[in-house]
């Protein structure tokens, strides 16, 4: 797929409502959680999550979506060692949901999105937040208004299992020099499923997998130490979520 194609896909998905009528984002929109979504999320913060293999508390759903989102600045923590102050990056950070607590937490923080549209609504969203500064990018670019050197810890959750391997790699490249000299960046991947694939089917969610070989080969090609891999597994299937830190310091 072409790349103007592409970003105009999701452009079309984002202004028909994309984040606002999907049901893994329906508590960011005005409804709160139940007493059984609360108790499963008190079960996912209590997973050993310095495990290299973590395993979710219920097969894959809408509900164990909207908990892993709920408590990831829970989790986040205690599976990796992040810094908690400077700049953080929030690469296709869709209307700010990570944003919100990340604003939180450090002194500056960026976000990037290839819709112009939900960057207009993480604005409208974040609106109080004075520490925030949203771009929108192209498909396989990062801004270009980000100074070198100047990020502590980058974040792309569930971004590049919907887009060309190649836009994936072009943009752990390019995030490389944005990176302080030991700053690290967290993604992650779906593993044991689609490890060929590099589309998908137009107006959807793709579902592009990664092998932890290939996963490791990104990081290497994008001038980065790889620090850790850890998965999580689900009950009732082999796919798993593949979750990576890598760092700028190849002495690391």
């Amino acid at each position: 797929m072409k790349q103007n194609e592409f970003q105009n896909m999701w452009e079309t998905m984002q202004r028909e409502g994309y984040f606002r009528e999907h049901p893994h984002y329906s508590d960011h929109f005005g409804i709160t959680p139940d007493k059984q979504e609360l108790e499963l999320d008190a079960a996912i913060t209590s997973l050993d999550f310095s495990a290299d293999d973590i395993t979710m508390p219920i097969p894959y759903s809408d509900e164990l979506e909207r908990s892993v989102k709920r408590t990831e600045s829970t989790w986040l923590y205690r599976m990796f060692d992040l810094p908690r102050s400077g700049c953080a990056y929030d690469i296709g950070c869709g209307f700010g949901r990570s944003l919100i607590w990340m604003t939180e937490i450090y002194d500056q923080v960026i976000g990037s999105d290839i819709s112009p549209t939900v960057i207009q609504q993480a604005q409208d969203n974040l609106k109080d937040a004075d520490n925030l500064t949203l771009y929108a990018n192209s498909a396989d670019a990062l801004p270009s208004g980000i100074t070198q050197k100047s990020i502590d810890v980058a974040y792309i959750f569930t971004v590049f299992q919907h887009i060309p391997r190649e836009y994936a790699c072009q943009l752990l490249i390019q995030l490389q020099p944005l990176l302080k000299e030991s700053g690290k960046v967290v993604f992650n991947l779906l593993t044991n499923i689609n490890e060929e694939l590099n589309t998908g089917e137009i107006n959807t969610e793709w579902a592009i997998g990664y092998s932890h070989e290939q996963a490791n080969a990104m990081v290497q090609d994008a001038g980065l130490s790889l620090l850790r891999m850890t998965t999580w597994s689900r009950p009732e299937t082999d796919v798993q979520w593949l979750w990576v830190l890598a760092s700028n310091n190849k002495e690391n």
